[in-house]
């Protein structure tokens, strides 16, 4: 008889090391890379297999405060929030583009001209779906969903939305921290979607 496998956990990676989603209900266990789930015990004695020694991975060592006050900062457009929450020789950097935006006054620039491009009726705005932090404490994922109404103070300098579009952004935020501050975020989103909202674009059809 085939040994029966317990298939109970979920795994979360991002790099090469186990990230914890402590705000993911569906996450219930991380185990180390390279490690295997506990097998059940055959009920039948003379059919037993030397039982898999596994431990669950350390807890994580992340700041919940810290990733709480950024998501509450980001989910309210709390500019002030947002920027006392960065170290003095942040950066964050726009991959789409190539953009760089060093120290807290640019960073504090870059959150103002993002809140006065759109408009978050009631039902839109930034809906974080998932959140990842390492063992660590020093690297933490931030994945949302962006909805809104451009106005007439959106940042693209071509290819400009026309105002009162409405469109719906996924972003996902790679962002370093040291000593309870944010000193690096690397925003990752479709270039496409965000100067051509509302217009389907394919790859493989």
């Amino acid at each position: 008889m085939w040994p029966t496998w317990d298939l109970s956990w979920r795994v979360a990676f991002l790099g090469s090391a186990p990230f914890c989603e402590p705000h993911n209900p569906f996450l219930n266990k991380v185990f180390r890379f390279g490690q295997t789930p506990r097998r059940r015990e055959s009920q039948n004695a003379s059919m037993a297999t030397p039982k898999l020694s596994l431990e669950p991975a350390r807890s994580v060592q992340h700041d919940p405060d810290l990733v709480r006050a950024f998501t509450d900062a980001m989910t309210s457009a709390d500019i002030e929030s947002i920027v006392n929450l960065f170290a003095p020789d942040c950066e964050w950097m726009i991959m789409a583009t190539g953009e760089r935006f060093c120290g807290r006054d640019k960073i504090k620039q870059l959150a103002t001209r993002t809140v006065t491009a759109r408009n978050q009726p009631e039902g839109f705005g930034i809906k974080p779906v998932n959140v990842f932090t390492n063992p660590e404490g020093t690297k933490l994922c931030w994945e949302y969903v962006h909805s809104a109404v451009i106005t007439e103070k959106w940042p693209s300098s071509t290819r400009r939305p026309a105002v009162g579009t409405k469109f719906e952004l996924p972003i996902i935020l790679m962002c370093e921290i040291r000593e309870g501050k944010l000193v690096k975020v690397r925003e990752y989103f479709d270039m496409l979607s965000a100067v051509e909202p509302g217009t389907p674009h394919r790859l493989y059809s």
